[in-house]
């Protein structure tokens, strides 16, 4: 008999059987109560199949999880290992959906039905439909990026949105992160977890803060989706909230800066600089980027001061700007944002006038951000052999291109501080460096 008082509010994974103890169906739930009781309703307000399959249920058991993306491995490899009679899909081989991983040198990963895997695939599932395995591989795919496909030789859409590893990843971190998927799909998500802290340790050890920083965010974004039900929808809904953000970011900057610089259109791509001394004798620069809509740290370049022995921010960043410039096989950008008042924008103005002899000087703003009150501080003369005409422009605390541009100049802070400290560090200890 089933005992609906016994069975949890509380999501989780179902088990019919029948009087012979063998199980008929599996399914899953938001509230197992709740979705078991609506299989004891009267006869009529169910459909045949319902109908037959509770009149052969003489017990439920129950597996209870914490988010979706449990229930979902969860429910696929009950269903793999017992194959119940009324869980449709399985009636056909040609209606099963499974989850393969291929054996190339660099594994690609796809939905596919059970008459179309290869002999060499490891495959995961069958799932019960093919909604369940886009959620799950969309979910994967945001932290540990992998090919559905065979892969150009250029960078396709999914590289622009973080979601492929590019034309020519590493072996070892690729097959790596096809490692780590295949612990999710297992459902070893404790595993996991415990296995990214370590790593990310490590790397924060040898002072590699950019790989700590990926793991960290690795292990957050599995954090959520395993923390609560629904998650994986928030969690696409988050991620497009980022992008969403950073446009609004753009759009409202846009809208600041046009009054001010006739020639500016768009906002496509921002560089960020800053200088790191903190009165040691190695002086360094950093650029970040910001392009298409995401901080692209394919792009960042570090430098280190050649012409001063002093410190002076102003004329770092006017030889930083100056030798970047310099770099014609480098996109331009349409504005530069340096770290710092009215010095460090008119030595960034300075830098652009000679370096580029006016030819693109209209074509790229420069704005400073200086941290005391996060002031935007602008030249509006910039470009003319006019005195300044400062203007100072504070915007409020939740503004989005405030926000944009402070997260920008921070990222250029700190990588500016790790190329000083990688210098420091290959001085103190020669042999580590190699």
């Amino acid at each position: 008999m089933v005992d609906i008082k016994k069975i949890p509010q509380k999501p989780g994974v179902y088990i019919y059987k029948n009087k012979e103890n063998k199980i008929i169906y599996i399914g899953k739930a938001i509230n197992l109560k709740k979705r078991v009781t609506q299989y004891f309703q009267t006869d009529h307000a169910l459909g045949y199949k319902t109908s037959r399959l509770v009149s052969e249920i003489d017990s439920v058991s129950f597996k209870t999880v914490n988010s979706e993306i449990e229930a979902l491995v969860l429910e696929s490899s009950l269903i793999k290992q017992y194959r119940p009679k009324y869980n449709s899909q399985l009636k056909d081989d040609k209606s099963y959906i499974y989850i393969s991983i291929s054996k190339d040198k660099y594994p690609i990963i796809k939905p596919a039905f059970k008459s179309t895997l290869k002999q060499n695939d490891i495959f995961y599932g069958p799932f019960p439909d093919g909604r369940s395995v886009k959620s799950i591989l969309k979910t994967i795919r945001y932290i540990f990026p992998y090919y559905s496909k065979k892969h150009i030789n250029k960078k396709c859409l999914f590289c622009h949105l973080g979601l492929c590893p590019g034309p020519n990843p590493n072996p070892k971190e690729y097959r790596a992160n096809i490692i780590k998927i295949k612990k999710i799909l297992s459902g070893n998500f404790k595993k996991l977890i415990n296995d990214l802290k370590k790593e990310m340790k490590i790397a924060s050890s040898a002072e590699n803060f950019e790989l700590a920083k990926i793991k960290r965010d690795q292990i957050n974004s599995l954090n959520y989706v395993i923390s609560g039900w629904k998650n994986l929808n928030n969690l696409y809904q988050d991620i497009q909230l980022v992008d969403d953000k950073y446009q609004k970011a753009i759009a409202e900057l846009e809208l600041i800066l046009k009054p001010y610089f006739s020639k500016l259109q768009k906002i496509n791509r921002i560089e960020a600089y800053d200088i790191s001394n903190l009165g040691s004798k190695y002086f360094v620069g950093s650029m970040v980027v910001f392009q298409m809509n995401k901080i692209d740290n394919s792009q960042y370049r570090q430098f280190k001061i050649n012409t001063k022995v002093t410190p002076d921010d102003q004329y770092m960043i006017k030889e930083v700007i100056y030798r970047r410039l310099k770099h014609h096989e480098w996109y331009y950008p349409d504005l530069i944002v340096v770290d710092g008042g009215k010095p460090q924008v008119s030595a960034a103005i300075d830098a652009l006038k000679y370096s580029v002899k006016n030819i693109l000087s209209p074509k790229i703003c420069i704005i400073g951000l200086a941290k005391k009150y996060e002031t935007i501080v602008i030249n509006k003369n910039e470009m003319a052999s006019l005195p300044a005409d400062w203007l100072e422009i504070n915007l409020p605390k939740n503004s989005p291109s405030l926000r944009l541009l402070q997260e920008l100049r921070d990222e250029a802070h700190r990588f500016a501080n790790r190329y000083r400290q990688q210098l420091i560090k290959s001085k103190l200890f020669p042999s580590m460096s190699k």
